[in-house]
């Protein structure tokens, strides 16, 4: 999900925005959990829109910097949990059991769908399930001994949505 990497992104411009600022600045931030941190940083964008000279202009550029990025931040967490109400919605209607399996949430659910498609009869067993989403087991010979790979092909979303940790989200 893109929002998902931008909001990554935009974590990661904050986080080295903080270590590099005023130490009274760091002192303040210090000991916040994320959330916390966030939310604080985020008042820092409607510092009124005046500047300093010297020393106090770097301090209000940084909490100008880091106001604007906290918001961004809280921007795309919105968006994403937005998103994953509406998936979740849409996988109740169309299979809810998925939800009921540990570690399959939303987002995972949505990629299995996608990835079956409009015709799940086609899927008559757990090895057709596996060949459709590459990772059924491919028989391989070197002449002399049978190997056996993974199969590179099939749904690389639904293969990584197969992969993904139980209990992992992609909200805060």
């Amino acid at each position: 999900m893109s929002a998902v990497r931008a909001r990554t992104q935009a974590i990661n411009q904050l986080k080295p925005v903080l270590v590099t600022a005023d130490p009274a600045l760091r002192e303040e931030l210090a000991g916040l959990g994320n959330a916390e941190l966030f939310c604080t940083c985020a008042g820092f964008a409607d510092v009124s829109s005046h500047e300093e000279d010297g020393e106090e202009s770097v301090l209000w550029a940084t909490r100008i910097t880091l106001g604007l990025l906290a918001l961004r931040i809280g921007q795309l967490s919105e968006q994403i949990r937005e998103v994953d109400v509406r998936l979740a919605r849409l996988v109740k209607c169309h299979a809810p059991q998925l939800l009921d399996v540990v570690g399959i949430g939303p987002d995972t659910a949505v990629a299995l769908l996608i990835t079956v498609g409009d015709n799940p009869e086609r899927l008559d067993s757990e090895a057709s399930f596996a060949a459709l989403c590459g990772v059924s087991p491919v028989e391989r010979s070197s002449g002399r001994r049978q190997f056996r790979r993974l199969n590179r092909g099939g749904g690389r979303q639904a293969n990584a949505a197969l992969h993904l940790r139980p209990g992992r989200s992609s909200t805060w």
